[in-house]
């Protein structure tokens, strides 16, 4: 088999995994907290290529290959890994109180049923039958002192996450920084589990909420279409290439060695 038709296979199957990646860009373009995915792909290695007809010289210490070098040539990629852009997404604000955005690196703390703790930078929490901060999907926020109960009809937060119901103090959001973001694994749209040797800084020194502000998904909805359109040309290249590697392959075993008169 010629090595460029699986080297063009290659790249078929490398620019279906960014698809995959851009395409679920695109639908959570509107998602609070989003955090873009991207597609790494891994170079297989390259080849010198030299000319077979030129001599090899022999030296005392064994054979020189002194063969004019053509080039290199490349051996496709493949889909290594797929990665979070934690970059911050800009702020929008609502006016809900219950909206909070946070600027910076941080995470808020919520819990799960099962007792599992994840990070997440959606901040549109709102309030359970009763009056539990939570997350849209029921999930409770946590603070310092545990889960959060609002008893009051005026809840503020300050830039430090310091909550207060009706001008009485009543706990802070326990907000974490990982100290290395590639020990955090996305769970669905909006939510991170941190590996078991993830580093957490429980109390980090620069927390800054903004409260009546939600922050939006980093997905720069532009660029992921120019993405998708390099990405689509970049297949359907790739697929010529297989589809004439297709044709010379038949044409040399229906022509190669038949007899003409």
């Amino acid at each position: 088999m010629p090595s460029g038709l699986y080297i063009a296979a290659a790249g078929m199957n490398a620019t279906l995994s960014q698809q995959d990646v851009i395409a679920n860009n695109l639908a959570n373009v509107s998602t609070v907290g989003f955090k873009q995915n991207r597609s790494v792909d891994l170079a297989f290695p390259t080849y010198l290529i030299a000319r077979l007809q030129d001599q090899q010289v022999k030296t005392l210490d064994g054979t020189a290959d002194l063969r004019t070098n053509i080039g290199l040539m490349g051996g496709g990629v493949a889909t290594q890994a797929i990665t979070t852009d934690f970059s911050q997404g800009s702020h929008l604000q609502t006016q809900n109180p219950l909206d909070l955005a946070i600027n910076g690196s941080n995470f808020f703390t919520v819990m799960a049923p099962n007792g599992k703790t994840f990070l997440t930078r959606d901040g549109s929490f709102n309030l359970d039958a009763n009056g539990r901060l939570v997350t849209k999907d029921g999930l409770p926020v946590m603070g310092h002192n545990g889960e959060i109960y609002i008893d009051g009809s005026q809840m503020a937060v300050d830039n430090e996450g310091n909550i207060s119901v009706d001008s009485k103090p009543l706990d802070q959001l326990l907000i974490v920084k990982p100290l290395d973001m590639g020990q955090l694994t996305k769970v669905g749209h909006s939510l991170f589990e941190a590996s078991a040797q993830a580093k957490i800084d429980k109390a980090p020194d620069d927390i800054q909420v903004q409260q009546g502000f939600l922050e939006q998904s980093n997905v720069n909805s532009m660029m992921e279409m120019v993405n998708m359109i390099d990405n689509y040309r970049s297949y359907e290249l790739n697929s010529r290439i297989v589809s004439t590697y297709d044709h010379v392959m038949s044409e040399a075993a229906s022509e190669i060695g038949t007899l003409k008169v």
